[in-house]
């Protein structure tokens, strides 16, 4: 009897954790379809709240794209429908596997998703948009300036283009994300990690490391 007792508040409390980790929001990285490139669709966040989840493919969240049943370890339509089963990878990391088709054959799309945290920081927006940071990808530096033009008037007039290029520091709660512009349009935002006076960090990069670090140019 003791023993029975004992497995039933065990999967209780086991449960209640599970479904405790589960609440917030996830923010995409990349899919995986299984030919072993990973890709990235654009926005996607899900928030979650105990049994039930929004899907979001829009910056701005105010436009539900789905909603969704959690149920044990699937993610259902609100009729039921199949969406995607799901793992806890860690209390950060949350993997979904979904049914679908990839160059004509049946396949698993593999979605990693991260929790969404706050940035550590002591910086207000405004603070952080009047810095400038050094970046290095692949052996190129270049330089993460805000608010600012990056086309020069040429490059502006080639392209029949009003808007070139802008770097915007935009937020969700309490995550800075750096947003690139194209044309007026966003073209992504990347969650921000830390920032200082001195540095940037940012995570979860779609399709690539997890992490870069840009330090301030003097």
């Amino acid at each position: 009897m003791r023993k029975t007792i004992f497995i039933i508040l065990t999967t209780m409390i086991l449960n209640s954790v599970n479904g405790q980790d589960l609440n917030g929001k996830w923010l995409l990285k990349d899919i995986d379809s299984g030919d072993g490139h990973k890709g990235y669709p654009g926005f996607q966040m899900l928030k979650i709240k105990d049994s039930t989840a929004e899907f979001f493919t829009d910056f701005s969240l105010e436009k539900i794209f789905l909603n969704l049943k959690v149920v044990n370890d699937e993610m259902l339509t609100e009729k039921n429908g199949n969406f995607a089963k799901y793992k806890v990878v860690d209390r950060n990391h949350l993997k979904l596997f979904a049914d679908g088709k990839s160059n004509g054959k049946d396949a698993v799309f593999e979605s990693d998703y991260y929790r969404l945290i706050p940035t550590v920081t002591n910086l207000k927006k405004e603070e952080i948009e009047k810095l400038t940071f050094l970046i290095n990808e692949n052996g190129q530096e270049s330089e993460l300036k805000f608010n600012k033009e990056l086309w020069d008037d040429e490059m502006l007039k080639l392209f029949k283009q009003k808007e070139g290029k802008k770097n915007i520091i935009e937020r969700i709660d309490s995550t800075y994300f750096f947003s690139m512009y194209n044309n007026g349009k966003r073209s992504g935002s990347i969650p921000i990690k830390e920032v200082t006076t001195e540095l940037l960090r940012l995570y979860a990069i779609p399709t690539g490391p997890m992490e870069m670090i840009a330090y301030r140019k003097e």
